[in-house]
């Protein structure tokens, strides 16, 4: 017996299908739910609860005297793969800004996290990633200078991952990181077109090669209402 749908489902599917195509776009802010009622001729109640569908599933958001938003599109990273696969598979153009691109040394935290001299030169490397020209991240990397000469060559705008296997033979095989929250400073705000602060997740982490070698250290900012991260625990045998 086919199911049948009830006005709020069709309204909601409507405004669904509205966001799909982008019609709503996201951080728009949709009609009030007195205007859906004269929009489709249906009843506050019926508006809310279709409004109300919409928030649960994640996919409009509520601010308290200002009305309902669409959300931003969320991305989730599970396992190693770069940024821009990441945004690829879900459809979505992935963009980068290089902020900074320089040969930095004498950094003795940097030095005794990757187990070298404190005179060990790094290339360090600043990118602002953006997904459909919304930023999303903002990723700082230290790499060892003497293990990829003239990387400045290449197009470090895109996956980093890919310039380092294509043209010196690295391939990232695990990462180790830490995952905290902070809040955005002004600095953060400013980047992330922020309008008030607002938490981020914090990522540390050091790439190993396929032989276990440490390959860089990376310090990444992300927006979590735009991107996520999965770890998956196993059991110890």
């Amino acid at each position: 017996m086919e199911k049948i749908e009830t006005k709020y489902q069709k309204i909601k599917k409507d405004i669904e299908n509205k966001i799909n195509t982008g019609k709503f776009k996201s951080g728009e802010k949709i009609p009030s739910e007195r205007k859906l009622c004269e929009l489709y001729n249906i009843s506050r109640m019926t508006a809310r609860q279709a409004v109300n569908e919409l928030v649960k599933e994640g996919i409009v958001y509520r601010e308290k005297g200002r009305g309902t938003f669409v959300s931003s599109p969320n991305f989730l990273q599970r396992n190693v793969k770069s940024f821009t696969d990441t945004l690829r598979e879900r459809g979505f153009n992935p963009s980068t800004n290089i902020i900074e691109f320089s040969t930095v040394y004498n950094l003795r935290e940097i030095s005794n996290i990757m187990e070298v001299p404190y005179e060990t030169k790094f290339y360090k490397l600043k990118r602002l990633r953006l997904g459909n020209e919304l930023p999303m991240a903002l990723e700082t990397v230290y790499i060892q200078k003497d293990r990829c000469l003239g990387l400045h060559k290449y197009d470090i705008s895109k996956s980093l991952y890919e310039v380092l296997e294509e043209n010196y033979g690295y391939k990232v095989e695990n990462i180790s990181c830490d995952i905290d929250a902070c809040i955005a400073n002004n600095i953060m705000m400013k980047v992330f077109n922020m309008k008030k602060a607002r938490a981020l997740l914090k990522i540390t982490g050091i790439s190993y090669t396929s032989n276990g070698e440490k390959l860089f250290y990376e310090e990444s900012y992300y927006r979590p209402d735009l991107y996520k991260y999965r770890v998956d625990i196993f059991r110890r045998t």
